[in-house]
């Protein structure tokens, strides 16, 4: 369990930051003077990658504190699935801002 223990732990530090990141894009955007659906579209994978890093920290903590229940290893599954979903919806998000709009 120490390697899903540095796992957890590492996941749910790159959550936090990336969750901030996403939520500061998302301001960025909505405090545009003018924004066209590409933004917009843009700003819903944002915000949804925000939320789940969020979701990534929660089942984190939720993880480390059940450590010696069978449902630990799930919920560390769980979390890694849901950071990568967030991950590529960040990029996704990312792409439709550079190429799409261009």
């Amino acid at each position: 369990m120490t390697n899903t223990d540095q796992s957890i732990e590492t996941l749910i530090s790159i959550s936090g930051t990336l969750a901030s990141i996403g939520l500061a894009l998302v301001a960025i955007l909505t405090a545009k003077a003018s924004i066209d659906h590409v933004e917009t579209v843009a700003d819903e994978f944002f915000l949804l990658a925000s939320l789940g890093f969020l979701f990534v920290v929660v089942l984190g903590y939720l993880a480390q504190k059940n450590r010696s229940s069978p449902r630990a290893s799930s919920l560390v599954r769980l979390a890694e699935w849901m950071f990568s979903g967030s991950l590529l919806m960040i990029v996704v998000g990312s792409v439709l801002m550079v190429y799409v709009a261009a």
